[in-house]
Parts: structure tokens; sequence; C-alpha cells
């Protein structure tokens, strides 16, 4: 591949890795990539970033319609008289064919502009998403290497709770599910976006849950339903709380999963 010398290799990885998800890469520069994947973890980041990105997108655009009224604007706009440049470029046997050139153009045009205007946000939103659920599950792999998940190490939450009340403007609810076997281990601090975030640590037999509880004052708890989606090799689960958003992330059986986090919400419910 050629590439201008100013390039960097960081550059070259993104270039790289854009090309390998729109499958236009021969095999050794398929082999490579992967292999700088393996390499660098922010690297793999990006990639799983682009992955779900491009799913969201997809999923959208399936869904999206033009509306009458959004129609009935483009063809206005197609009506429209060419600007005088093209009517005096056009001769009189082509001028119905420039003439329709210029309506398909105007009507492309439009498109896109009220795409890019009405859907930006609507797209972007579930990127930010992705990046936080990627920042999540990489902070919950560190604590799986660490030599403990946990700051501070408690399966009393009357010990959890003012731990993090020691540390933090915020904390939240420390729930006990040992009966329904997911005893609580501990709880730890991460950094999310520049900012601390309390982490809860529960088991269940060899396995580690994280609960991450990003803080959002004020916020009322809801009975909506949990958002599920993988990253990473691990299954994530998202809800609105009181006073905080709520990511689960462990690799333990999505069912399981489900019924702590069904037990989770029940049980600070009732708190």
């Amino acid at each position: 591949m050629n590439k201008p010398s100013a390039w960097s290799s960081r550059e070259e990885s993104l270039l790289l890795l854009n090309a390998y998800l729109d499958n236009e890469l021969d095999a050794a520069s398929v082999l490579e990539i992967e292999r700088r994947m393996a390499a660098d973890p922010a690297l793999k980041l990006e990639h799983d970033r682009l992955v779900q990105l491009r799913g969201v997108l997809a999923s959208q655009l399936k869904t999206q319609t033009a509306s009458n009224d959004l129609r009935r604007r483009i063809e206005e706009m197609a009506e429209e008289t060419p600007p005088p440049v093209v009517q005096r470029l056009a001769t009189p046997s082509r001028n119905r064919i420039r003439s329709y050139a210029w309506r398909e153009m105007a009507a492309a045009a439009a498109l896109a502009a009220i795409i890019a205007a009405g859907g930006t946000y609507a797209f972007l939103r579930p990127n930010l998403g992705s990046n936080e659920i990627a920042a999540i599950v990489a902070g919950h792999q560190r604590a799986l290497l660490a030599a403990t998940p946990f700051d501070v190490a408690s399966s009393d939450r009357h010990t959890v709770k003012p731990w993090f009340d020691s540390k933090l403007a915020l904390s939240p609810q420390v729930i006990d599910l040992s009966s329904a076997g997911f005893p609580l281990a501990g709880g730890r601090v991460e950094v999310i976006d520049g900012k601390p975030v309390p982490v809860l640590v529960y088991q269940r037999r060899a396995h580690i849950i994280s609960v991450v509880a990003i803080p959002r004052a004020g916020q009322k708890d809801t009975t909506e339903p949990s958002l599920a989606t993988t990253n990473d090799g691990y299954f994530v689960i998202q809800w609105h709380g009181r006073d905080f958003d709520y990511t689960v992330v462990s690799d333990l059986a999505e069912n399981e999963l489900d019924e702590f986090v069904n037990l989770w919400r029940h049980a600070a419910r009732g708190n």
C-alpha cells in the first residue's frame, strides 16, 4: 500500500481498519490488521465501536421512511427552474435530459440535507453510548486482571455503602442478593469520561458481576425494560434507576445475568 511519508503508524492502522471492515483487503493485509488489533487494545476498541455503529445505522436506516410532507418538499424543489448556466449550456436536443438530471440532483441534495439536519443527533447518540459501554467493559476487564476486582472487600452492604459515601458525592443503593445466590463481594471506583464512578461487585460461583452506577442526580426510578447487548465477549445490561444509570457487565450466562438484574431492580424499588 502506497502512503504519504507524513502518515503515522496510527493513521495507517485506522485506514487498514476501515478497509478491513469493508472487506477490501488482501489476505496479507487482513493478517496484518488482525495482528495490530491483538497488540493494540485501543485499536480493537475502535473496531468494536465501528461494528456497533454500523449495526445501529443499519437498523435505523431500515426503519426510516419518508413522510408525505418530505416527499412533497422534495418534489417542489425538484420542479424549480435550473440555474441559468445549465440552461445556457444545454442544447435544444439535450434540454429535457439535462432538466431531468437537475431535478434528480436537487432531490438527492434535498434529501441528504434533511437527513443530515434531522438525523445526526439520533445516529450519534448510539455511538456515544457504545463508547461508554466500551469504557465500562474495559474497566471490568482491568478489574479481572488485578489482584482483586474490588477496592473494598466485604459481603456486608453496611460496610460497602459507607465506603462509597466517604469517597463520592453520590453513592448508589447496595442491594443484598446473597439469598438468591448472588453474594456481594465488595466495591471499587472506576473513572468513566473523566469522572469517578462507583462499581458494585457481586459473584455467581466463579463469575464476577460489575454493577457500574453512573450518577444522574435527581433522576427517577423507572420500570422501563432493561437494554441488553454484548461487547468484546461480555454480556452488558443497562437501565435507568434512581439517581443513577446502571450498567451490568459479566461473562455469566445471559439468562442468569438477566435474573440478577431483575432481582436487583425489584429489591431496589422496595428500598
